[in-house]
């Protein structure tokens, strides 16, 4: 032992416990049940002089420092191999002033203890969801919690810190004292130093609330969700809720259908009058029917309680989080099926509005921001069994990939694990980031704090941490294993598209007997297809035995209003897959390799492929169409278009709609002869015959048609850069004086559904998919002048061009 070590329990007003002692694994051991650390020693601090002396000791010593208040943060910070741990649990006074509605709490202290010493005086500020939550870890991460509506974060409650730095000074930072300090304790973590006291202001609340969980199945989960997030884009202040996926628990008020299965729990409360939280919440509640009505008067402090059934110490837990800019009906998709196929029955996904006054205090007013957002998602993964880590670490990054386009780029640090320097600054902004390296370089040079989220004092941002790095070496064969699998459900859900499964399922829940004799399948062979779908989200078992159908197996159905089964039906066509299986030689010699398949191009094989083939791909594509329009109309005002030209306008359902929507408008429809035969018939049947014409043209070489408006809707990504400027350059020729050219594609931005559609038109037509800067390039090419770019909010982007004669 160390001359300096042997002499620090006399130095320590608590207690020091080192490896040997009986309660070292018990001090060590914290929430994550994945990390397993020892530090070199424990100092059970009862001061701020312990706190300093623990400090000093490290710093002595050269040994790593860690700090544990709750220990329930998801990197498991608060111990550190071989650290100097400073244990501040048994620094959990608390003193309530309820003349003054103040409250001084310890730095060891958590919530429970902290709600049960305010709710004394119907006091209370806004606090974790998990009463095990440590009040320090919490509040110097921003401190999210139900109230925060009404209330804002608990950072925003804040009054002051009793603060202890590197240099072992004790420290008080306020408004008023140490101003640019309390600046960035407020949202900066524990990369100033260790924080012994908190003066909160409190605010009554309670003892009474409305509150509870209303429990749902999800079957109708998007539409629960969509209802969800319009009812909060205007619910008061008073309002704080949340929706929880989760595997229903096996609890006497659960339904016996639903025990285990996915339901989704809204978490609902009112902080205000009771009587008034009923009309207000009735919306919410009456929604379904739901599985379970769990709201009704309630004491606050078990409101905080109502998620940890859920929450058990110890297991393998793996986070993330994001702040969203916006919740489309596309990332709600992406929520269904992520948390209609959860891995472990222990995992929660938490879906917050935020607002209210969380958004009404100034960006800047703390270190803390991302107060725009409109909702913050927490993946939170939880499973058993060590050894299986690699599939529930691989799902919760698959979700969070597909959520992530929707994120403002932020991150609420409290809720993600080791994810590198870059993550960090996001969530500050490069702007906050710098003021709080400065801050970093004036009370923590040496970097003594650096087991949290850490804030380098040092100007260039951070790498990935190593740790990280190494998790995503070790996941990566599975990670793998999974995308390859990609082919299996790919082909399962073509042939349940193929079989009608989703139709047989329309009117109600179905046995296995009944779709096998009306399929004409084996019933065991069946089965196990539609068990194997279960598993990403397609179809489900009820308590009888039956199969039903689920959101996501909905849309196979071509009743549905938002039907993709026709693109399941041609995606598994023989033509389509014997081409994908020759995609070696597309890359290896850049052409199609559908040429080598079928023996000819695209369009002429579409020309001669049976009436059934035919009318599959017309179905597939007219269905697709339609989705993408109504896009594509919301985002751009073609009112004042004059005469529109669709080229190459297939079945001509966007130049349809176009002139639907604005009786002032005439249009024609300009295309293959092969394809202008079919459509005429459709266009009689619309009524516009006397404003929309259909003309054969080949537009490889020039329009038959002056317009004021010509719409090329994903048609420049057929064609290679010579060919497409080609047919710019004809539609340059047809635009009249003044007008202008919209051009739908999918840019290439790194999305995978670019990147992917992008080698479906190399095997199927040598064509490509391009980014805006190839986009503006064949556009100069041809005479034109990209004048705007607009996003729809599907993948499909408007480029608008003019003339540069114009």
């Amino acid at each position: 032992m160390p001359a300096d070590e042997s002499t620090l329990d006399h130095r320590i007003q608590g207690s020091v416990v080192r490896p040997d002692d009986p309660h070292y694994d018990e001090y060590r051991k914290v929430f994550n049940g994945m990390i397993d650390r020892r530090p070199g020693l424990i100092i059970r601090c009862a001061s701020s002089a312990d706190v300093a002396e623990g400090i000093a000791h490290a710093r002595r010593q050269g040994l790593p420092l860690s700090v544990r208040a709750g220990g329930h943060g998801v990197t498991g910070d608060a111990v550190l191999d071989g650290s100097v741990c400073l244990d501040l649990r048994p620094m959990n006074s608390i003193t309530i002033d309820p003349d003054r509605r103040l409250a001084q709490v310890g730095g060891g202290a958590n919530w429970g203890e902290f709600d049960a010493a305010a709710q004394k005086y119907g006091l209370a500020v806004t606090g974790g969801r998990v009463r095990g939550t440590g009040v320090a870890g919490l509040t110097l991460g921003s401190g999210s919690g139900w109230l925060e509506r009404k209330l804002g974060l608990t950072c925003d409650s804040l009054i002051s810190v009793e603060i202890v730095t590197a240099d072992g000074e004790v420290r008080t930072a306020s408004e008023t004292e140490n101003q640019e300090l309390f600046w960035g304790v407020r949202g900066g973590g524990g990369n100033f130093g260790v924080v012994t006291e908190f003066t909160f202001q409190l605010h009554p609340v309670g003892p009474q609330v409305l509150g509870g969980l209303v429990m749902y199945p999800p079957f109708q989960l998007a539409e629960l969700i969509r209802h969800f997030r319009d009812f909060m884009a205007t619910a008061p202040d008073e309002v704080g809720a949340g929706l929880a996926f989760i595997s229903a628990p096996d609890e006497p008020f659960v339904p016996e259908f639903a025990r285990g299965k996915p339901v989704v729990g809204a978490v609902l409360s009112y902080f205000g009058p009771i009587e008034e939280g009923e009309e207000v919440l009735r919306p919410l509640r009456e929604f379904g029917p739901p599985v379970r009505d769990m709201v009704a008067p309630i004491a606050y402090a078990d409101l905080q309680g109502l998620l940890e059934p859920g929450t058990h110490e110890g297991m393998q837990n793996y986070w993330k989080a994001e702040f969203l800019a916006e919740l489309p009906d596309e990332a709600i998709d992406h929520i269904v099926r992520f948390t209609q196929t959860v891995p472990s029955r222990f995992t929660q996904t938490i879906l917050m509005p935020l607002g209210g006054a969380l958004a009404r205090v100034d960006n800047d007013a703390m270190a803390f921001g991302q107060r725009d957002a409109p909702f913050n998602i927490h993946i939170l993964s939880m499973w058993e069994d060590p050894a299986d880590s690699e599939r529930q670490i691989s799902w919760t990054r698959e979700f969070h990939r597909a959520i992530e386009p929707y994120s403002t780029g932020g991150a609420y640090l409290n809720f993600i694990g080791k994810e590198g320097g870059d993550r960090i600054k996001a969530a500050f902004g490069p702007e906050k980031y710098e003021r709080l390296v400065e801050l970093k370089r004036r009370y923590d040079p040496a970097n003594v704090f650096a087991g949290n989220q850490n804030i380098p004092p040092r100007a260039e941002t951070a790498g990935e941490e190593p740790e990280e790095a190494e998790q995503q070496g070790h996941f990566a064969p599975l990670a793998v294993l999974e995308l390859l699998n990609g082919m299996w459900i790919a082909r399962a859900l073509q042939v349940a598209a193929q079989l009608r499964i989703a139709e047989r399922l329309g009117d109600g829940p179905r046995t296995l007997a009944e779709l096998a004799g009306e399929c004409g399948c084996d019933s065991g062979a069946l089965g196990r297809l539609i068990s194997a779908l279960s598993t990403v989200g397609f179809f489900a078992r009820t308590g009888e035995d039956k199969i039903q159908q689920t959101p996501l197996s909905a849309v196979l159905a071509d009743g549905h209003p938002h039907s993709v089964g026709a693109v399941a039906r041609l995606f598994g066509s023989h033509w389509q897959w014997q081409t994908w299986s020759q995609l070696e030689y597309s890359v290896r010699h850049g052409k199609p390799a559908l040429d080598q398949v079928v023996g000819t191009n695209l369009p002429d094989f579409l020309d001669t492929m049976s009436p059934a083939d035919g009318a599959l791909f017309d179905q597939a594509m007219t269905g697709l169409s339609r989705f993408l329009n109504r896009t594509i109309l919301n985002a751009y005002d073609f009112s004042g278009a004059g005469r529109v030209a669709d080229v190459s306008g297939g079945h001509g359902t966007l130049l349809i709609d176009i002139l639907a929507g604005d009786p002032s408008l005439t249009g024609v429809l300009l295309d293959r002869p092969t394809v202008t035969a079919k459509v005429r018939e459709k266009v009689r049947e619309t009524g516009l015959g006397d404003r929309l014409d259909v003309v054969d043209c080949d537009y490889l070489k020039s329009l038959p048609e002056q317009a004021d408006t010509i719409v090329l809707n994903r048609v420049l990504h057929d064609w290679d850069d010579d060919s497409a400027a080609g047919i710019l350059r004809a539609c340059r020729a047809a635009l009249r004086p003044g007008g202008r050219i919209v051009v739908v594609e999918q840019l290439m931005t790194g999305d995978k559904r670019a990147a992917f559609l992008d080698l479906q038109m190399l095997v199927l037509r040598g064509g490509r998919e391009r980014t805006k800067a190839e986009m503006a390039g064949l556009f100069e090419r041809s005479g034109l002048r990209l004048a705007e770019m607009i996003n729809t909010t599907s993948p499909m982007c408007l480029l608008i061009g003019h003339s540069l004669d114009h």
